[in-house]
């Protein structure tokens, strides 16, 4: 997207490749999700939306919660939806997820506010 794209031409973010961000123990395996809906914008644009509870410390915590947003594309009725842009952001300000992960082509990047203690592909959990 065009603010990951100006947020790495400052030197404020990188991104990790798709390769890391699918590896083994990067992807968020058993995340309980609740409240999923899609809206279909037009025959070529839809988006989905859901609440995700990542796990912190091996259980599922209420209190790192995440609203994520996917933004899905087509060029004709004909092809199958493609993901174009997946986004997380903390649920509630007192959240232990302390950070927005924006996710396009390029893979995953982790835009925080402050420095936080442990990084994985489901949130930043303090």
């Amino acid at each position: 997207s065009s603010i990951t794209s100006d947020l790495l031409d400052e030197g404020d973010a990188y991104i990790e490749g798709w390769d890391k961000c699918l590896g083994e123990g990067a992807r968020p395996s058993d995340m309980k999700t609740s409240g999923s809906d899609v809206l279909v914008a037009s025959d070529t644009e839809a988006y989905s939306t859901t609440i995700e509870f990542p796990l912190v410390d091996g259980t599922t915590s209420a209190d790192a919660t995440l609203l994520a947003v996917q933004k899905w594309i087509r060029s004709t009725t004909d092809e199958e939806w493609k993901l174009q842009l997946h986004q997380t952001i903390p649920w509630s300000a007192d959240t232990r997820a302390g950070a927005t992960l924006r996710c396009d082509c390029r893979g995953c990047t982790a835009l925080t506010r402050e420095p936080v203690s442990q990084y994985n592909f489901r949130g930043m959990i303090d």
